[in-house]
Formats: C-alpha cells, sequence, structure tokens
C-alpha cells in the first residue's frame, strides 16, 4: 500500500530548498539612490505657475511627525528629503493645490520601511480633525488623511499622503482650498514620484 505524503527525506529537503532560493531570488533589492534624486521635480507638477519654495534638502527623522522621530530612527533609517512647491494663485478661487511639499525616506530593508510607514499612519489618525481616506492601489501600499481648516474665511483643506516603495517611505503633503483641491489630483503626483524611484 502507497503512504500518504510519501516524499523521502532527501527528496523533501532538496524540494525544500529550491524553494527558498526560489523566495530568496524574488525579493526586489533595496533601492539604494539618494532620496533627493526621487523627489517630484517642477516640470512634473500639474500647472506652470508652481514655484519651488524650498529647494531639495535633506530631513531628519520627524520630516512628517516629530514624535515619531526616535521610533523611525531605530526602523532603520538612512537618509532623507524634501522639497517644497508654492503656487502664488487667489486662494478663495483656486483649485488644486497651492502648498506642496514631497518627502522621501530610504531605509536600509524595506521591513524597516514598513514599520515605519506604520508609525506614521497611526500618528496621522491621531491628528486633531484627521479622516482617513483611501488610496486605492497605490505602489506596495498608501494611506492618507484630510483635515479640514479655514484661511482668511475660506474653507481649507490639508491632505497628507504616505506611501511606501521597497524601502523607501514617502510622502505628500498638499494645502489648497475645499472644493479645489481632490485627493485624486495629489494620488497622481504620488504615481508619478514612485515612477522616479521605480526607474531607480
Amino acid at each position: 500500500m502507497r503512504r500518504r505524503g510519501g516524499l523521502g527525506p532527501g527528496l523533501a529537503m532538496m524540494l525544500a530548498a529550491a524553494l527558498l532560493a526560489g523566495c530568496a531570488s524574488s525579493a526586489p533589492a533595496p533601492l539604494r539612490g539618494n532620496p533627493a534624486g526621487y523627489l517630484l521635480t517642477l516640470d512634473q507638477l500639474p500647472s506652470p505657475d508652481f514655484t519651488v519654495y524650498l529647494g531639495v534638502t535633506p530631513v531628519e527623522a520627524g520630516w512628517l511627525d516629530p514624535g515619531s522621530s526616535s521610533a523611525i530612527e531605530k526602523d532603520g533609517l538612512v537618509d532623507a528629503a524634501e522639497v517644497e512647491f508654492y503656487r502664488q494663485v487667489p486662494f478663495a478661487t483656486s483649485n488644486g493645490p497651492i502648498t506642496l511639499t514631497a518627502a522621501a525616506a530610504r531605509f536600509t530593508i524595506s521591513t524597516g520601511a514598513a514599520a515605519a510607514m506604520s508609525r506614521l499612519d497611526a500618528a496621522l489618525d491621531a491628528r486633531s480633525g484627521a479622516v482617513p481616506v483611501a488610496t486605492g492601489s497605490l505602489a506596495d501600499g498608501g494611506h492618507a488623511i484630510s483635515v479640514a481648516g479655514t484661511l482668511d474665511g475660506v474653507q481649507a483643506l490639508q491632505l497628507i499622503v504616505v506611501w511606501r516603495v521597497e524601502n523607501l517611505v514617502n510622502s505628500l503633503v498638499a494645502e489648497g482650498r475645499s472644493g479645489g483641491l481632490a485627493l485624486d489630483q495629489i494620488l497622481s503626483l504620488a504615481t508619478t514620484q514612485t515612477a522616479n524611484e521605480r526607474k531607480g
């Protein structure tokens, strides 16, 4: 009578080794480039009236949430950079973002980046007035919040999107008029920065 599950011990060990080798080879290699080289550029923004408010500059672990900085450093942060853009347009009638800050942070490995992103997600959700919003299938996982406010009597909106690409954690912070600023606009920019990173 044939025994069920009858792989001999030698064949079973060979099969297990082959499976492990296949898993190891399919794991994506960490991205090694300087985060400054992955950030959105002026010519990638949706309208020609943007200017660079603050050029690309290195930032520390608390670039998005100072309270998470110590934990994020322990997650294996290597370096990070951000750039700020601005549009000089009438706020009350504006469409799209008025201010936009793009950042990217590089971690030693993807699991460290995933842990850091989880910390940032929780910190963003805990902010006063934060409303979590869906980001769809953004890169290796995304998270976003919206925060409503007023500016000179006009309803304003801040959108913050965080997402991961391998061992990189990215963020976009956009501010604009409520009704003129939409999440789809920011997700499109996140997709563009992701493409910068995928190209290496």
